[in-house]
């Protein structure tokens, strides 16, 4: 039984009072069925319009207007998304991502309003006063048999962006992908859709996937990769796929959104040279979406993880850490090698102290300057220096360190 939040019970209620119906619809009805929780509702308010929506809801709280011109609305409680709309038409009136027109419309009927969707699974409609389900398109049945199928080809080709969408829920619910539909994939033109679009579906693939290898396949089989990610269509999917797995079981134990994106983007790109790797990140627009340094740490991990899928010395380990996150970098390296020396290699790491920072500087400028050493080349040399025979292993400490810079200097 779905668990109604008061806010989405409040709303229903208002709704009706007013003399409209509401239904919840989408990824809500979607996951129920699957029996996953979730915390986003979106709600679909027929027999009213935008206007009188609008004041129901502002008599319940406090309401963002997303689109106001075609009753769009949001509404948050306790943590509880609410997405509020009536129904209504999308139209692709040319060739860009931008040429749509979208009317309103909240007498169309449940159906037709199902008909916009993009498959099934998300075609199904449920009333929570009543517990009524409307599934106009069969996608009840298509839950039940793991299916993915398009709920109009005529509709679903007006998005070319669902082809990836297509993909990213193959991958997460581990269901087929009908025939007709893989077809109306492969038809896709993607090249005018913005990358931050592509790159929302291909997170979601690569972040909440039990086996994101499912979708890397599925999207070389429908020819999206060369649509997406052109740079990197002539490296082998076999090894890329088996590593995601291997990343994905790993993924949850990364602390920060940030963090496990670095990890299964590296890990997707890990046979790419530098170029390959910056051209791919530049398509994604990957240094706009996350304020901890992704473009920075993929560019990174994906030259070096090499050192450490086998078992490295210390001093190795010191070098790296300076340039990189151990800890993301050896687990890179474990799910690209399937082996277990880069774990051991994370376990030196935790023991050296350097697994997510690396070693403090010992020395600095006053020190320096006891020393007898000005402002200038000759300082940053000194400390390059230090820091060197630091990596080595020959100073541990502010006081050997400057006992071994006076020989040095000698």
């Amino acid at each position: 039984m779905l668990t109604i939040p008061p806010i989405v019970e409040a709303i229903c209620r208002a709704v009706a009072d007013a003399g409209g119906q509401a239904w919840l619809v989408g990824g809500v009805v979607r996951d129920h069925l699957l029996g996953i929780a979730t915390k986003d509702f979106d709600i679909e308010v027929h027999s009213l319009e935008a206007e009188v929506l609008r004041e129901v809801l502002s008599s319940i709280g406090s309401v963002n207007e997303v689109g106001r011109s075609f009753g769009v609305f949001k509404l948050d409680s306790d943590g509880i998304c609410c997405d509020v709309s009536i129904p209504r038409h999308d139209s692709q009136t040319g060739e860009s991502h931008k040429d749509i027109t979208v009317v309103g419309n909240p007498y169309m009927g449940i159906e037709a309003a199902a008909r916009r969707r993009d498959l099934t699974i998300n075609a199904i409609a449920l009333d929570p006063l009543s517990g009524e389900i409307a599934d106009p398109f069969g996608g009840g049945r298509d839950i039940e048999r793991g299916r993915l199928r398009a709920v109009d080809p005529k509709t679903f080709v007006e998005d070319p962006l669902r082809a990836v969408r297509v993909v990213q829920f193959a991958a997460r619910l581990g269901f087929s992908v009908d025939p007709k539909l893989a077809e109306l994939c492969r038809q896709a033109s993607l090249w005018a859709l913005p990358p931050e679009r592509i790159w929302a579906e291909l997170e979601k693939m690569l972040l909440r996937a039990p086996t994101p290898s499912i979708g890397w396949t599925l999207m070389d089989e429908l020819g999206l990769i060369e649509k997406v990610l052109p740079d990197v269509i002539s490296l082998p999917v076999g090894p890329v796929s088996a590593a995601l797995d291997r990343a994905a079981e790993r993924r949850d134990a990364m602390m920060g959104t940030g963090r496990q994106v670095s990890l299964m983007l590296s890990t997707l790109l890990h046979q790419a040279d530098r170029t390959q790797v910056d051209a791919s990140l530049d398509r994604l627009n990957l240094h706009k979406h996350h304020s901890y340094p992704v473009r920075k740490r993929v560019l990174e991990l994906t030259q070096t993880w090499p050192e450490v899928a086998v078992e490295a010395t210390d001093t190795t380990l010191r070098r790296l850490a300076d340039h990189t996150e151990l800890a993301l970098l050896t687990e890179v390296a474990a799910a690209v090698s399937g082996g277990t020396d880069a774990l051991r290699n994370l376990d030196r790491a935790v023991h050296l102290g350097i697994s997510t920072d690396p070693m403090p500087v010992l020395l600095k400028g006053k020190d320096l300057t006891a020393l007898g050493l000005v402002q200038g080349p000759g300082m940053g040399e000194a400390m390059r220096a230090v820091r060197g025979a630091q990596i080595e292993g020959e100073v541990s400490d502010r006081d050997g360190a400057i006992i071994w810079l006076k020989d040095h200097l000698k």
